[in-house]
């Protein structure tokens, strides 16, 4: 199994632990998440079944152009990147969001009856995200993002002819 440790598959496990951890946290934790969150998972599971056809590649001794697998795994760790930078604007008030996360209080005639009723409706919004350690969720997806691309940079320097 070592020989099939590559940086794609190291990237594919990160994502696999990024989505369980979002998924603990919606789950377990009970923390809703907004339009936004919900679209920054969507590069993990395209880098997921990049990564798997990877390694079932690698399995099969198959040849893929390193130029090729670069850009097959760095567009949707990009995409995702854009994404949270996106989120992570809005969060701090740098931009409004064009659509989503937006104060949902807004056009809500405001009394007891009517947001009593209409509390578990009321979805999630930036205005103010959950925070961990001072860094909200979507700050955290952009260290993410950033790390993977690390990684990959130092993979491909580091093992030029066995990097995927």
């Amino acid at each position: 199994m070592k020989e099939y440790m590559t940086v794609f598959s190291i990237i594919g496990i990160y994502s696999v632990l990024v989505l369980i951890s979002v998924y603990f946290m919606e789950f377990v934790l009970g923390w809703k998440p907004c339009e936004l969150c919900l679209l920054q998972r969507y590069p993990y599971f395209i880098i997921i079944l990049i990564s798997i056809a990877f390694i079932i590649a690698k399995i099969k001794k198959k040849k893929i152009s390193p130029k090729l697998a670069i850009f097959l795994i760095v567009a949707p760790i990009f995409s995702g990147l854009l994404i949270a930078l996106y989120h992570y604007g809005i969060e701090n008030s740098y931009w409004r969001n064009i659509s989503g996360c937006s104060d949902q209080l807004s056009n809500i005639d405001i009394n007891t009856e009517n947001l009593l009723s209409g509390l578990s409706e009321i979805k999630p919004n930036c205005s103010d995200p959950i925070k961990i350690f001072g860094i909200s969720i979507s700050g955290y997806n952009i260290l993410s993002n950033v790390l993977m691309i690390l990684i990959i940079l130092v993979g491909w320097k580091k093992l030029r002819e066995k990097f995927y």
